[in-house]
């Protein structure tokens, strides 16, 4: 070590004491001014005071807690009708679908108003008394038909004045056209409680479908409308609770995948012995039957409403042509029963069957099935009796077949 970095070290360890002692010099001299403006502490301030008789604060006087001035404290009361150990959720009821837990199992999300929590974890705007139910009207959600999770609905309280106007803007920014959605009919409504200094208001359900012929809703889908919601409605003064998210996608998850199951086609084909059918002939009888041609040639008998309750096409699925079948043959012919879609779906099973039966006769034919064989009797009654049994599975789930509810599911 030369002379040099000798003497560099020692310039280095008197720099840094003399840093050392200049800082504790000034800490000195703060803390005496310190000393002169402030008045010592005799006790600390975050501890309540003993009082005289020697009793600690914070143990209650006679079951009343005391305030560290000795005062006795009451705890706040919701409208003076609190209760103590008992907490009220809001729920929904009314699921229709055996098995499935109760919507009212599932607790609402509410829409942030103020800082101010009401009983049961529902937010409401400050000053406002909970929810009263109007005598002789029905729970909002019990006017939802269908099964479990074909709804998510979301219950809107808003200000009375809210016209057809304001609402299609929130059914627009809540759902857009993302789901089909509508205003549920406000008569199964309650109104909303009045509450003197503030406008009145009056509930609405915005019920989304949550299963349709693309699929289930997913719980993202669902938080997403439920957000969208809470904006909607704050933007006009009001609120907006919803069932959990992730319990309705569970629902509607279960139900589209039943719904797969009997989203089914009952098939009987009427097939030529040998060679095929006259064409004109076998239009002139298609025509008799009811049926009529549509754009694609495919045949459809239908009620007065308009509704589809057979399908005739040729073998294969395909079209018939009404004006190639007067130069054409036909092999074979299919009629169709949508097992969902079809109202009476018993009542036309058995039509088709005698429909298919006519057709075999007038055209020299036989009923077969997919693979050929000759349908007798006994085999269309276990088709029936499997029909049977696809209903009263749907109908324990509160789907009719053909009705709106089932319309809405498979289109």
């Amino acid at each position: 070590m030369t002379d040099l970095q000798g003497a560099l070290i020692v310039l280095g360890v008197l720099a840094v004491a003399a840093v050392a002692i200049y800082n504790y010099w000034q800490e000195r001299q703060f803390r005496r001014k310190s000393e002169k403006v402030l008045p010592p502490a005799d006790r600390d301030v975050l501890l309540p005071e003993a009082p005289a008789d020697g009793m600690p604060a914070s143990e209650p006087r006679d079951g009343v807690p005391s305030e560290p001035d000795g005062s006795s404290r009451r705890e706040p009361s919701l409208g003076e009708r609190a209760m103590a150990d008992e907490r009220v959720e809001p729920r929904l009821v009314g699921s229709l679908d055996p098995g499935v837990p109760e919507a009212s199992e599932v607790p609402l999300h509410a829409m942030p108003v103020d800082d101010t929590p009401a009983a049961g974890g529902l937010e409401r705007p400050s000053g406002r008394r909970p929810e009263a139910r109007v005598e002789g009207r029905s729970d909002p959600a019990s006017a939802l038909e269908g099964p479990a999770g074909l709804w998510y609905p979301v219950v809107f309280r808003l200000p009375a004045v809210a016209d057809g106007a304001a609402l299609a803007v929130i059914r627009s920014e809540v759902s857009g056209e993302a789901r089909l959605s509508d205003w549920l009919d406000p008569d199964v409504l309650a109104a909303g409680d009045a509450v003197p200094g503030e406008a009145p208001t009056v509930d609405r359900i915005l019920r989304i479908q949550a299963v349709d012929p693309r699929g289930p809703a997913s719980a993202a889908e669902l938080q997403a409308f439920l957000a969208n919601a809470h904006g909607a409605a704050s933007a006009v003064g009001g609120l907006a609770t919803a069932p959990d998210p992730a319990a309705t996608a569970g629902h509607a998850a279960a139900l589209h995948e039943f719904c797969s199951s009997v989203d089914v086609a009952i098939g009987l084909n009427v097939a030529a012995a040998s060679g095929g059918f006259s064409g004109t002939k076998l239009r002139g009888l298609i025509e008799a039957a009811g049926f009529r041609a549509l754009p694609d040639h495919t045949y459809v008998l239908a009620d007065d409403t308009g509704t589809t309750l057979c399908t005739l096409t040729d073998g294969n699925g395909g079209g018939l042509d009404p004006q190639a079948m007067r130069s054409q043959s036909v092999r074979a012919i299919s009629l169709l029963l949508d097992v969902p879609r079809t109202p009476g779906t018993v009542a036309q099973f058995e039509r088709m069957v005698s429909q298919a039966r006519q057709f075999a006769q007038g055209l020299s034919g036989s009923v077969v099935d997919d693979s050929g064989r000759v349908l007798d009797e006994a085999s269309i009654g276990r088709i029936r009796a499997q029909l049977a049994s696809m209903l009263k599975a749907m109908r324990a789930r509160g789907i009719e077949p053909g009705d709106p509810v089932a319309r809405r599911i498979f289109g």
